[in-house]
C-alpha cells in the first residue's frame, strides 16, 4: 500500500494505492492520525487505486473517523471502486463517509 498526502488547512486529500486489508491497517491507521493535530477541515481518502477493503480496513476506517471527529475534522471517501463501493453499501457504511 502506497500513501501520498496533498492539500491544505481545508482538505487534505489522502491518495491511497493497494489493498485495505488487516496487513496494511496499523500503517494507514498510524498516516491519517499523524494528520489530526494538523486542524484541518476535512480529510478525504481517495480510493481510486484500492481494489479492495476488508473488514479489518472499515473497521479502521470508522475507528479514524470517530477519532478524527474529536478534532473537529471529518473524514470522506472519494472515487471507490465498484467492488469497494459495494462493500460500503453492503455494510450500511456508504452514509456514514458520504457515498450517496
Amino acid at each position: 500500500m502506497d500513501i501520498a498526502v496533498e492539500g491544505n488547512q481545508d482538505l487534505l486529500k489522502v491518495k491511497i494505492s493497494g489493498d485495505i486489508t488487516s496487513e496494511v491497517c496499523g500503517e494507514l491507521r498510524e498516516a491519517v492520525m499523524q494528520l489530526a493535530p494538523r486542524q484541518v477541515q476535512e480529510i478525504q481518502l481517495d480510493l481510486a487505486a484500492v481494489p479492495f477493503v476488508d473488514t479489518s480496513g472499515l473497521g479502521v476506517l470508522v475507528g479514524l473517523r470517530t477519532h478524527l471527529k474529536k478534532y473537529g475534522t471529518v473524514l470522506s471517501i472519494a472515487n471507490p471502486q465498484p467492488r469497494v463501493e459495494q462493500v460500503f453499501q453492503m455494510t450500511r457504511l456508504s452514509k456514514l463517509f458520504g457515498l450517496q
